[in-house]
């Protein structure tokens, strides 16, 4: 390296040293998003998170209804059953296989949703606290001293 580089270098290490070297001097409010912002957020993430499984099983439920409408047909037998040397899906069965996929995961989101907004509504009751259930428990440090 020349000393150009080298002038270069060591002016970029010192700079992200000191970037991370300098403590942040304003404060940070955190502001609370409203619950139904929540609650849409969550049910993307579920759905987005649902959609992999998803894609699993509508790609098995096609290739097995296409296995069975071709008659028993080993080059359209589902994945863990074909020998290789597969029938490859049309354009039609592909969209099939992703739009039962994407509403599989939006079910599973709107089940997720439902579920969620009834344990909202209705929290378990607790019984309340009777007088000498709550077990007494006494506390007392550790003596170091041999009796």
């Amino acid at each position: 390296m020349n000393t150009i580089q080298k002038k270069v270098s060591s002016i970029i290490i010192v700079l992200s040293l000191s970037v991370s070297v300098f403590p942040q001097t304003t404060t940070q409010t955190e502001v609370s998003a409203p619950l139904w912002l929540k609650e849409v957020r969550r049910a993307e993430i579920v759905a987005f998170g649902a959609f992999p499984f998803a894609m699993f099983i509508s790609s098995f439920g096609v290739d097995t209804y296409r296995f069975f409408t071709h008659d028993g047909n080993m080059l359209y037998a589902p994945w863990p059953f074909n020998l290789g040397g597969v029938a490859e899906k049309t354009q039609d069965e592909l969209k099939t296989t992703v739009t039962v996929a994407i509403g599989i995961s939006l079910a599973v989101s709107l089940a997720d949703f439902l579920i969620v907004h009834y344990k909202r509504r209705n929290p378990p009751e607790l019984p309340p606290n009777q007088p000498g259930e709550t077990p007494i428990i006494i506390r007392e440090p550790l003596s170091y001293t041999s009796k």
